[in-house]
């Protein structure tokens, strides 16, 4: 409950307070219109009949009045009640919605963390099994992964337990708002049910002032005074709600304030975790850099020994050539007199680096050179990672499939044609 709807409460219980009291002022105003006239009933005993029913008609009417006033205070009252027990229904229903999010934002940045733990795990391993394959290059460049890696383990291990720390914090903090969310439950039941009980109270000393209108001037002082003394516990009841109110209102702040604090640190934590990972991309970016390089070097140091490509020798040999539109580049060009062979290189060559090859370089090359429109077009791919569905596709395309074997370019599939 914020503090807006907390002063429009305590302005309508202090309202209805107000009114309570005027209703009080005009009883007493009624018990001495009452008194005065019992005092001219005894006065007027000597005179007649008629007199004597007039006098008691008007008393009748001003203590129907007098009851029907106190009958609405008392229905303004249970209104206040019910509201009252309304309001704190909500306010309570809203502190259980923000806790409920709380969890949902604890799970939420768990999965997250995980499967940034997990990927992370996943690029490793890669870089691992790469490590494996690779020159004195790529084994410094593994060292250095490493190092980085078990940098990485034991920050995610110090921020696994971080989480954790706060993940506990959290739950706490919810587990004590749930304490005290029951508690504060439980007495405002007491209170509710101290007020129902005062108002029995009051309505059974109603009554007995009913009961006791035929009684003497002494009987109704002292059901004035039984009166008094319920409402001043009545009063004495309110005050008590509003304190208790006033302490509900503080330690929700307080739980506020805390829960606030740790997505505080969440954030922050989300922060260098993010940081970290971005700086282990940067190492992993210029890894695969490095060994995209060093296959290049590989296979067109090959082929400058030897430019035997298929049992067919090339005479000319050109790498990195650029196309005449300035937008397609040529890894190796191989020309002899009646061929020409265009070779892509890949560190780990893929599927789609075969239709690449079928559907754009070789189409540009065509377009781009006609001085070769007389030549046999053979098109091939170079990597030093290969696996039976790249093999497989090679052959159905009909190109050239090349992998590394030590420090030499052996054929991985020879089903070639012309293009």
């Amino acid at each position: 409950m914020d503090n807006t709807q907390f002063d429009k409460m305590m302005q309508s219980m202090f309202q209805g307070m107000a009114e309570s009291r005027e209703s009080q002022a005009e009883f007493r105003e009624s018990q001495a219109e009452f008194r005065e006239s019992m005092a001219e009933l005894r006065e007027s005993q000597v005179q007649t009949g008629l007199q004597m029913r007039e006098s008691q008609a008007q008393t009748d009417l001003q203590m129907r009045e007098s009851k029907a006033k106190a009958d609405l205070e008392s229905q303004k009252l249970r209104e206040f009640q019910a509201e009252t027990s309304l309001q704190l229904r909500e306010s309570r229903a809203k502190a259980d919605l923000e806790s409920q999010k709380l969890r949902e934002f604890q799970a939420e940045t768990s999965l997250q963390l995980r499967e940034s733990r997990a990927k992370a795990d996943l690029e490793f391993q890669k870089l691992r099994k790469f490590q494996a394959e690779t020159s004195l290059q790529a084994r410094e460049s593994k060292a250095k992964a490493d190092l980085e890696s078990q940098k990485l383990r034991e920050f995610q291990a110090e921020t696994s337990l971080q989480v954790r720390e706060s993940k506990a914090k959290a739950d706490l903090e919810s587990q004590k708002l749930r304490e005290f969310q029951a508690e504060t439950s439980l007495q405002l039941r007491e209170s509710r049910a101290k007020a129902d009980l005062e108002f029995q109270k009051f309505r059974k000393s109603m009554a007995e002032l009913r009961e006791s209108q035929a009684q003497t001037d002494l009987q109704m002082r002292e059901s004035k005074a039984k009166a008094d003394l319920e409402f001043q516990k009545f009063r004495k009841s309110m005050a008590e709600l509003r304190e208790s109110q006033a302490q509900t209102d503080l330690q929700l702040r307080e739980s506020q304030a805390k829960a606030d604090l740790a997505f505080r640190e969440l954030w922050a934590l989300d922060a260098r975790v993010s940081r970290r990972l971005d700086h282990v991309g940067e190492i992993l970016g210029n890894i695969g850099i490095n060994t995209g390089l060093f296959a290049e070097e590989l296979v067109s140091g090959s082929f400058k020994r030897n430019p035997v490509l298929g049992g067919t020798r090339y005479d000319t040999v050109e790498c990195n050539v650029l196309d005449s539109n300035g937008k397609t580049e040529y890894d190796i060009l191989l020309f002899n007199g009646s061929s020409v062979a265009i070779i892509e290189i890949k560190y780990k060559a893929h599927l789609k680096d075969i239709e690449d090859l079928l559907e754009k370089k070789a189409v540009a090359f065509r377009l781009s050179h006609p001085e070769c429109a007389g030549h046999k077009l053979y098109l091939g791919l170079a990597t030093t990672i290969s696996y039976d569905k790249l093999v497989q596709r090679a052959g159905e395309a009909g190109i050239y499939l090349l992998g590394q074997e030590g420090k030499q370019v052996e054929l991985l599939s020879d089903k070639v044609r012309a293009f």
